[in-house]
């Protein structure tokens, strides 16, 4: 019995030291630490801040968020969000001041302490409080904390934050997504359009190499062809040179007796002109000729009408009337 009892003893005990290791780990040695608590007042929204959410001066962690509230003015209905942070002493030390002096709050705020809320990450929306010293940024201290009070300034990106926060992720991702698939639609039916016309090209490409290759032969045979007619014309050429070359002095000996034929019939009619110009001796006989001639025709054409009368008048004669 005694020796049963000892056993559940020891199992209890150690079932506690674990508890207490347990809890002492999960709290990080906070529990053996010296706390300082203080209080920022948010006027606008802390969405995205919780309770357990770090604080960090200048992105180095100093504290945890110990509780959010919400303070309403009966009045104005102005609403303020008190957040009560706790800070480690052993985190936060100043130069030239004793170890065991603790940190006086009121001094650095004097001195331009202030928090700011920010964002720990786009994705999650998640918040924290970074403390910092910003002398030059003007701040109000609401008051009415028994709790030191750190001004709180906002964000320069704060309400881009927070835009960004409220856009509709899911809805922008989706249009992006149709966006991408109709994107890449295009860019297959581009594809299938750029390989069609590559072969519509090809096909070109050969057509006009064909077409090419039989003017090439075609140029080539009108150009034996007019190699032919060339010399061909040429040896007429020659042949004609030689032909004029050979008959040269033929065509000058017809051409001197032509010239001279002609210098016979100028003179001929020459003689002609002067023997019929008018009282020449010639036309007077030549007249006289004609007068002559005229009337053997008139008596002839008498005679023949005679006879075509009276037939028997070349035996018997006729008398004259």
């Amino acid at each position: 019995m005694k020796r049963h009892a000892l056993l559940v003893g020891s199992f209890v005990i150690g079932a506690l030291a674990l508890i207490v290791v347990t809890i002492v780990w999960l709290s990080g040695a906070s529990l053996f630490q010296q706390q300082v608590y203080a209080v920022v007042h948010f006027q606008g929204s802390v969405k995205g801040l919780y309770v357990g959410a770090p604080v960090t001066f200048r992105g180095v962690p100093v504290g945890q968020v110990e509780s959010i509230g919400i303070e309403v003015d009966e009045k104005s209905l102005d609403a303020r969000i008190p957040v009560r942070i706790s800070l480690r002493e052993s985190s936060v030390r100043l130069d030239n001041v004793q170890a065991n002096a603790g940190l006086d709050l009121p001094v650095l705020v004097k001195r331009g302490l202030k928090a700011r809320l920010i964002a720990q990450s786009f994705v999650t929306g998640q918040k924290l409080i970074d403390l910092d010293f910003l002398p030059n940024t003007p701040a109000t201290l609401q008051g009415g904390t028994r709790d030191p009070e750190i001004p709180a300034v906002a964000d320069r990106f704060g309400a881009l934050v927070d835009q960004v926060a409220e856009l509709p992720l899911r809805e922008t991702v989706q249009d992006l997504r149709n966006t991408l698939h109709a994107v890449q639609a295009t860019l297959d039916s581009t594809r299938a359009t750029l390989e069609l016309s590559a072969r519509e090209l090809a096909d070109t490409a050969g057509e006009a190499r064909r077409t090419l290759s039989v003017a090439s032969s075609a140029l080539g045979d009108l150009q034996g062809q007019a190699a032919a007619t060339l010399a061909s014309v040429t040896r007429l050429s020659d042949t004609t040179r030689d032909s004029l070359l050979a008959l040269r002095p033929d065509v000058q000996e017809t051409l001197r007796g032509a010239r001279s034929a002609a210098e016979s019939a100028r003179l001929a009619m020459d003689r002609v002109a002067e023997l019929t110009a008018p009282g020449a001796p010639l036309r007077a006989d030549l007249d006289s000729a004609v007068r002559d001639l005229s009337q053997a025709a008139r008596g002839l054409r008498e005679w023949s009408e005679l006879l075509e009368e009276k037939p028997n008048a070349v035996i018997f004669g006729a008398d004259r009337p």
